[in-house]
This record gives C-alpha cells, sequence and structure tokens, in this order.
C-alpha cells in the first residue's frame, strides 16, 4: 500500500496529459508537466499535422466535469452528419449521424483546445509546466527522468501521456513490466488545407464532416472556425509513392476529387511541403511499473483515427485513471492495475472499431447495403430508443463502454441485416429482446452540455 510519491510528473502536455494533471492537482497534488514542444500558446505549430479533431461525448464529459466546457464550446462547430461527395456525383449528400439534438460531433483546433486545458491547469495554482523539456529515458533505480539537453530531475511517479513513442512506456518495457507492438496499416495519410473565399466564409458547409469515399482511399475535410478547412488525404502506401511531383498530384487531384482540386490553386506547393504520415495500431499489454509509472492515451493505445476517438478516448482514460486513484489513494498499485484491468477490453474494443470504420468511411457509405443498414437502425432506434442504438451513436453520443458498444453492435447487425434478408420477420420483437441500454451518462445530459 503507498500514496502517490512525490515529486509527481506528467511527460506531455497534450489534452490527456493536461487533463490528468488537472485531475490531480483537484485531489490535491502538486504536479510537474514536462512537454518537449514549445508552448502552444506563445508559438507557431507545425503544419501539416492534426490541425483540428473531433470532439465527441466522450472527450466533452471530462471538459463539463473540470468545468471547461464553457471555453470550449466557443472554439467548435457542431457536425450534425456526414456529408458524401460521392464519385461522379455532382452534388453532396447530408447522411445524418442521428435523430437526436445531442447526436453531433464537434469539430476543434487541437491546439485551440489544449491551450484551453493548459490554462485551467496552471490555474488550479498546484501544476507547474515546463516546455521545451524532451524526456529520454526514466531511470527507475535512481528516480530520475533525463532529457534531450542532458538536464535531469527527480521523480516519485511519472504518468505517461507522451504518445506512441513514449520515453515512459520504453522503461516499463525495460523494467520487464510491460510488452507492445505497434501494427501498422499498409496507408498513410496527408493533412491539406481548404482555405475560406474571399469574404473569409467556408467554401463547403461547416455543419458537416466532409467525405470523398473513393473504394481504397479517401479524402476528408472539418472546419475550423477561421473559414478554412483541414483537410486529409487516406490512401494506400502505394498510391503516396507515385506522387512525387506537381504534375502527378495534379493529375490524381484532378480525377480523383475534382471538386476539392478546383478550390486549392496552391494544392500541388501544400501536398510538397506537407508531411506524410503513417498510420498504426498500438497494442500494449502492462501499463504501469509497480506504483511507480503508468502509460495512458496513446502511450498506452494508439489507434488509427478513422471513429474521431483517439483523443475522446484519451481523455476518458484520464478521467478513469483519476476516478481509481481518487478511490484508493493509499493503494497506488493497485489502481494503476485496476485502471488497467478495466480499461483494455474498451481501448482493445474502440481500436478493432475504428479499423472498421476506415472501410465503412472510404467505401461502406456509399454502398446500397449499407446505406440500407443504417437507415433501418436509425428507424429502429426511433421505435425502441431504450434498447437499439447504431454502433456509430453508441461510440460517439455515449458514454457506454466500448466493449459493450461492440458487442451490442454485434447482435444489432445480425438483426438487421436478417431483417432486410427476410421481410416476414418480426424485427420489433427481436429488438425487444435486447437489453436496456445503459443510462446517460449525467454530464452527458444534453441539458447540462453548454456545446450546442
Amino acid at each position: 500500500m503507498s500514496t502517490l510519491r512525490t515529486p509527481i510528473v506528467v511527460a506531455g502536455a497534450g489534452p490527456a496529459g493536461s487533463l490528468l494533471a488537472i485531475y490531480l492537482a483537484r485531489q490535491g497534488h502538486d504536479v510537474t508537466i514536462y512537454e518537449r514542444r514549445p508552448d502552444l500558446r506563445t508559438s507557431d505549430v507545425d503544419a501539416g499535422r492534426s490541425i483540428n479533431l473531433a470532439l465527441a461525448t466522450r472527450g466533452i464529459v471530462p471538459l463539463v466535469e473540470i468545468g471547461a466546457i464553457g471555453r470550449v464550446d466557443e472554439i467548435t462547430i457542431p457536425m450534425r452528419g456526414r456529408m458524401i461527395h460521392a464519385e461522379n456525383e455532382s452534388t453532396a449528400v447530408l447522411q445524418p449521424y442521428g435523430s437526436q439534438a445531442h447526436e453531433v460531433i464537434h469539430s476543434v483546433s487541437r491546439n485551440d483546445l489544449n491551450a484551453i486545458l493548459l490554462d485551467e491547469a496552471e490555474a488550479t495554482g498546484r501544476v507547474r509546466i515546463e516546455f521545451e523539456r524532451q524526456l529520454e529515458t526514466v531511470d527507475f533505480a535512481t528516480s530520475t527522468l533525463t532529457f534531450h539537453d542532458g538536464s535531469s530531475e527527480p521523480f516519485g511517479v511519472v504518468f505517461g501521456c507522451d504518445g506512441a513513442g513514449s520515453p515512459v512506456r520504453k522503461a516499463i518495457e525495460a523494467a520487464g513490466s510491460c510488452t507492445s507492438h505497434t501494427e501498422w496499416l499498409d496507408h498513410d495519410y496527408k493533412e491539406l488545407t481548404l482555405r475560406p473565399d474571399a469574404d473569409g466564409m467556408h467554401l463547403l458547409d461547416p455543419n458537416a464532416l466532409h467525405i470523398w469515399p473513393r473504394g481504397e482511399l479517401m479524402l476528408i475535410a472539418l472546419a475550423n472556425p477561421g473559414g478554412d478547412f483541414t483537410v486529409t488525404l487516406f490512401a494506400p502506401k502505394a498510391v503516396f509513392a507515385d506522387l512525387t511531383d506537381a504534375a502527378a498530384v495534379d493529375e490524381f487531384f484532378t480525377a480523383e476529387f475534382p471538386d476539392f482540386a478546383a478550390m486549392v490553386p496552391d494544392l500541388t506547393d501544400q501536398f510538397a511541403h506537407n508531411p506524410t504520415g503513417p498510420l498504426g495500431t498500438l497494442r500494449t499489454d502492462g501499463w504501469s511499473h509497480d506504483d511507480r509509472a503508468i502509460v495512458i492515451g496513446d502511450a498506452a493505445h494508439a489507434i488509427v483515427p478513422f471513429h474521431g476517438q483517439g483523443m475522446n478516448a484519451a481523455m476518458e482514460s484520464a478521467r478513469a485513471l483519476a476516478a481509481q486513484l481518487a478511490n484508493r489513494p493509499d493503494d497506488v498499485t493497485g489502481a494503476f492495475r485496476r485502471f488497467e484491468t478495466e480499461r483494455r477490453p474498451d481501448t482493445d474494443a474502440i481500436a478493432r472499431m475504428a479499423l472498421d470504420n476506415y472501410i465503412e468511411m472510404r467505401a461502406g457509405v456509399v454502398d446500397p447495403d449499407y446505406v440500407a443498414q443504417r437507415t433501418l437502425a436509425l428507424e429502429l432506434e426511433q421505435r425502441h430508443p431504450t434498447r437499439l442504438s447504431p454502433r456509430y451513436n453508441m461510440v460517439m453520443f455515449s458514454t457506454m463502454p466500448y466493449a459493450e458498444a461492440l458487442q451490442r453492435a454485434v447482435r444489432q447487425k445480425e438483426i438487421i441485416v436478417d431483417a432486410l434478408t427476410d421481410p416476414d420477420l418480426d424485427v420489433d420483437a427481436l429488438v425487444r429482446e435486447l437489453p436496456p441500454l445503459p443510462a446517460l451518462d449525467p454530464l452527458a445530459d444534453p441539458e447540462a452540455l453548454s456545446v450546442s
């Protein structure tokens, strides 16, 4: 049995690290955050990577809990569905996410959200943030953190919120408490910008997630408050390998996404200068080492971005870990282990669903069978709101454990496919046999949310 050893350190000042530091501070702890990048509130960020994200219920709930939702509300753009730009179709079609008012996801600048969380952390009076301190190694024998510039600092316990390449996780692995591997996808991504028109207005409907599905590849666009869109191309590595010069890039976009290409006069320049990123799923067994260290978020369970849940899952994990520590502050080792036992089935489930959603987004959304299944699912949800919810909605608009959402989704799909195959099937009777949906988290009640 032990309480949190001091000094208490959080490695990484991203959304998960900042949020966890806030929770720890509110439990009465003094916390130091070490962040390898400069303070994003006072310096420019690198272009071409993770400019904006989809904020959903699992990320909104902790923001409500810490009292930051009002400020976040001011920087989000609600998206009520997918706007599908089908191949060879002149008109885009909106596929609503759901039939209920709260079934909305929110486009948010990663940096603007992160800045709010950094402010909230410092406002506790218990969190000190040191920027441009790139962690290199963690030595449990000497309780020392060593940084890229050769400096070192003592630690009692370190929380690794330092991304998929986490030095904290590597130290836990070296101590024999953890194993990990990354399953790389044979696809990469590149981010681009669709700038506003001459009047500073969005060139596309800002209240939708725009998708250009093309079977093995896709383009997506999320609106930013400044009138621009963050646009991401996801494609097989072989496609990127062929796009080696301006002529090839121009030919590719003109053939695959002509409407988009016509709106971006500097497309080839952006493509040449913005980095291409890999996509992978990190699988980790053993998230902690005694009462000395633990990893959360991408450091423990990095996933591909196709369900918009990477940040949301990490923030939900920070909340869950803080709850375990609050429940047993005298048993840190046990709290760490219980957190992994409780959380890992859910992070495994969202990793699987994120991969499945890639196929759905790049091809399924224009498949007649998918459209029919989605339509029937929404109809059944309206008829049986306490029994059935589409998988996407359970993931995005509830705090139902991911593992439960996956299990329910498998059974629901069986019912829906059977109903579409057999028109005489009593589908309503089968839905009534499903267990009731879990109660909505009180903090996820639409009336409690400022984000609208």
